[in-house]
C-alpha cells in the first residue's frame, strides 16, 4: 500500500491485537436482532431510510460498471438496509453481514462501519488497512449522518467495492451524498414542523384564514373560512370573494395592508356573522409571494355588546317607569273619575259623547303604562307546573280558536304525544299573553293569501322550543332587528310594547324570544323555555 495508513486504522488494529484477534481467522457478527426487532427499527427510521435509499439509489445507477454495495447502519451500528450489486450480497451474507447484524470492533475487527460512527466524520478502510486478511480483497468508505440544525448522530452510510475498484473519488462522493442525504433530512424536518403548525392553525383556529399565491389564488383556508363562503375555495380567485374580494386585490397589487376592518356575512340561515378582517401582504425577501387573510368573528361578542345596552335600556325604562307611572296615573284616575261624574250630571247625549271619546283614550294610556311597567320590573305573579300538552291542546287553543273563527285564519297545532310527559314552571295568563301578542302581529301582518298560523314544539334534552309561524307579509331585515324595541312599532296606533313586554315575559320565564322573517312568506318566531325538573 502506498497511502499512509491513517491513525484511526492503526490504533484500532492495535486494540483488536489486544483483545488478542487472530488475522488470519474469519469472523462474522456476534449480535443480530430479530425479525420483529428489525421490523421496529426500520419503522423508526423509516422516513430516513427512505431519504437514504433515494440518494444512494443515484450513486448506484451513476457507477453502472462498478460492483457497488450501500450499506446503511443506525446510529448503534445495526445494519438496516443493504442496496446494490447482488453477488457482492451473496459474498458478505456467507460471511454472516445481514440485515440486523450488529458491527463493533470488539466482535468483528477493523470495519468501516464502526470506525464511522466513531469517528464521526467519513472514514476509508481499505484492502489491507483491514485487521483481518479475509477481508483484504474489500475497499470500503464509511460516513456519519445527522440532522443538520442537531449534533444527533443518526446512523452512517458505507459503500464497499471490491479492491480493484478503489478510487479516491469515493469519498469525495460520499461526503457529498451524505450532505445532500442531511440537507434531504432538514427540509423534511422543516416541512413537518411548518405541517404542524398550519394544520394546528388552520384546523383549529376560530379565525376564517385565507391564504392565496401572488395572483391571488387561494391556497389554504380554514374550516371556518369555508362555512362563511359555503365552498372550499380549490383554485378559486380571492378576487371573487364577497366583501372582502377587493381587498386581497389590494394586497397584492398595491402591497397595502388592512386592520380590523368590520365587515358583515350572513349564514345559510341568514344569521349575521360579524367580523374584523384583516390582510397582508406576505413577503420573500422584497418579492411579494402571496395574501394572508384572516376574519376575526366578533358575533360572539357584538350580541352580547347588544344585551349589555338592551339591559342598560331596561334600567332606564325602569327608572323612568318608576317616576312618571305615579305622576301620570294620579291625574288619569281624577280625570276619568270627573268624566263618569260628568255623563251622570250633564245631558246624556253629550256626556255620552265624550266619555265613549276620552274614557277608552284614558284605558288607552293605562294600558300603555301598565305594559311599560311590566317591560321595567319582573312579575310577581304566581308560577305553577303545567303540563306541556295540556297547555297547547286544551288551553291556549280555546283563547285562539275564537279569534281565529272570528277573523277567518287557520290555526293549526303540531304538539307531539309525548309532550304529555313534560311539564313547564309558568305563570298561564303571562305566556297566554305572549301568544295572544304573537297572534295580534299575524293579523296585522296579513298577505293576499288567506292566513295561516301554525304553533309547533320540539322537546330536547331539557328545552321545549315553541315555533309559531304565519305566512303573512313578512318583516323587512332593517324592521326585523327591531322589533323587540320599547315603542318601536310600524302601525299607526301600535303602542310598540307588545312585542317587548312578551320578550320580558319569556325572560322572566328563564328563556329567551328570537324572530326570522323572509318577506312575502312569513315569520317564525321562536320560543325557548326550561322544562319543569320534574319532568318524568
Amino acid at each position: 500500500m502506498n497511502e499512509k495508513e491513517p491513525r484511526y486504522i492503526t490504533l484500532s488494529k492495535q486494540k483488536c491485537k489486544e483483545i488478542g484477534m487472530d488475522p488470519d481467522e474469519i469472523v462474522r457478527p456476534i449480535v443480530t436482532l430479530s425479525k420483529q426487532e428489525i421490523q421496529r427499527r426500520q419503522e423508526i427510521y423509516n422516513e430516513i431510510l427512505s431519504v437514504v435509499r433515494f440518494f444512494s439509489e443515484k450513486l448506484i445507477h451513476s457507477l453502472p460498471e462498478t460492483n457497488i454495495l450501500v450499506v446503511i447502519s443506525d446510529s448503534d451500528g445495526y445494519l438496516l438496509e443493504l442496496a446494490g450489486d447482488e453477488q457482492m450480497k451473496t459474498n458478505i451474507d456467507h460471511l454472516g453481514i445481514t440485515i440486523g447484524s450488529l458491527f463493533r470492533q470488539e466482535d468483528t475487527g477493523t470495519n468501516v462501519v464502526s470506525l464511522a460512527l466513531e469517528q464521526r466524520h467519513p472514514v476509508q478502510v481499505i484492502g489491507e488497512n483491514h485487521y483481518h486478511t479475509f477481508l483484504h480483497e474489500i475497499a470500503c468508505y464509511g460516513a456519519p449522518f445527522h440532522y443538520k440544525d442537531e449534533d444527533n448522530l443518526l446512523g452512517s452510510i458505507s459503500i464497499m467495492v471490491p479492491i480493484n475498484f478503489h478510487n479516491s473519488m469515493f469519498m469525495p462522493m460520499l461526503s457529498q451524498l451524505v450532505d445532500s442525504i442531511e440537507r434531504e433530512l432538514l427540509l423534511r424536518k422543516q416541512n413537518r414542523k411548518l405541517n404542524i403548525f398550519n394544520q394546528v392553525m388552520l384546523s383549529g383556529a376560530r379565525n376564517g384564514i385565507i391564504i392565496t399565491n401572488e395572483t391571488g389564488i387561494i391556497i389554504e383556508f380554514t374550516d371556518f373560512a369555508k362555512q362563511i363562503f359555503y365552498h372550499t375555495f380549490t383554485n378559486s380567485s380571492s378576487y371573487e370573494l364577497p366583501i372582502i374580494g377587493d381587498y386581497f386585490k389590494y394586497v397584492l397589487t398595491s402591497e397595502v395592508s388592512y386592520d380590523s376592518k368590520e365587515v358583515v356575512f350572513h349564514n345559510s340561515t341568514g344569521d349575521p356573522i360579524i367580523c374584523l378582517f384583516d390582510a397582508q401582504p406576505i413577503y420573500e425577501g422584497e418579492m411579494v409571494i402571496g395574501a394572508y387573510g384572516q376574519l376575526r368573528d366578533m358575533t360572539d361578542r357584538y350580541i352580547m355588546e347588544e344585551k349589555i345596552k338592551a339591559a342598560e335600556k331596561q334600567v332606564l325604562a325602569g327608572r323612568i317607569a318608576a317616576g312618571i307611572a305615579h305622576e301620570i296615573r294620579n291625574p288619569l284616575t281624577t280625570v276619568r273619575g270627573y268624566l263618569q261624574y260628568f255623563e251622570k250630571e250633564v245631558r246624556r247625549d253629550i256626556g255620552q259623547m265624550f266619555t265613549e271619546l276620552l274614557i277608552p283614550e284614558i284605558d288607552r294610556a293605562n294600558k300603555i303604562i301598565t305594559d311599560f311597567l311590566s317591560i321595567a320590573k319582573p312579575s310577581e305573579k304566581a308560577f305553577e307546573k303545567i303540563q306541556v300538552k295540556y297547555f297547547f291542546t286544551d288551553y291556549l287553543w280555546n283563547f285562539l280558536k275564537s279569534e281565529a273563527l272570528l277573523y277567518n285564519v287557520e290555526l293549526d297545532f303540531d304538539i307531539p304525544s309525548h309532550a304529555e310527559k313534560h311539564y313547564i314552571f309558568c305563570n298561564r295568563e303571562e305566556l297566554l299573553q305572549v301568544f295572544i301578542n304573537l297572534f295580534q302581529n299575524s293579523l296585522q301582518a296579513e298577505g293576499d293569501n288567506p292566513l295561516t298560523v301554525r304553533i309547533c314544539t320540539d322537546i330536547k334534552d331539557h328545552t321545549i322550543q315553541i315555533m309559531f309561524r304565519d305566512n303573512g307579509k313578512g318583516i323587512q331585515p332593517a324592521i326585523l332587528m327591531n322589533i323587540f324595541e320599547p315603542f318601536f312599532s310600524t302601525k299607526d296606533l301600535g303602542t310598540g310594547l307588545g312585542l317587548s313586554v312578551s320578550q320580558k315575559i319569556i325572560e322572566n320565564h328563564s328563556g329567551q324570544i328570537t324572530a326570522k322573517s323572509i318577506e312575502n312568506t312569513g315569520t317564525t318566531f321562536v320560543i325557548e323555555l326550561p322544562l319543569h325538573k320534574e319532568t318524568n
